[in-house]
């Protein structure tokens, strides 16, 4: 089966290909702005700040926080500038499921 359609003229794939660096440029830039309020925002709210956490509140994967250098020291800087968070606190054991309502049988029982 052959192609129908004419070659692409000299230039056209470079312009494709610009056109699609342009894009990435541009969604790279819209995740960092989400990235830079979800951190204004924890500072705000008092929030613990954490890479997953602002990855999280930003809609971005942890890999582009490791990508951008400079956005992982913002949050690292600002996650050892905060006081640590109150530990929480101890939690008593869970009670026991269930509860014998009776003793066991005793052998006599068992007969």
């Amino acid at each position: 089966m052959t192609s129908t359609t004419a070659p692409a003229p000299p230039g056209a794939a470079s312009t494709r290909t610009e056109a699609m660096r342009k894009g990435r440029q541009a969604d790279s830039a819209r995740r960092r702005q989400r990235v830079i309020a979800a951190l204004n925002q924890a500072l705000d709210d008092g929030a613990g700040i954490t890479v997953t956490g602002i990855a999280r509140a930003a809609a971005v994967d942890r890999a582009f926080l490791y990508r951008h250098r400079d956005l992982l020291g913002k949050i690292h800087a600002l996650e050892a500038a905060l006081p640590p968070a109150a530990a929480p606190l101890a939690r008593p054991s869970p009670a026991p499921r269930c509860k014998p309502t009776c003793s066991p049988p005793t052998n006599a029982q068992r007969g």
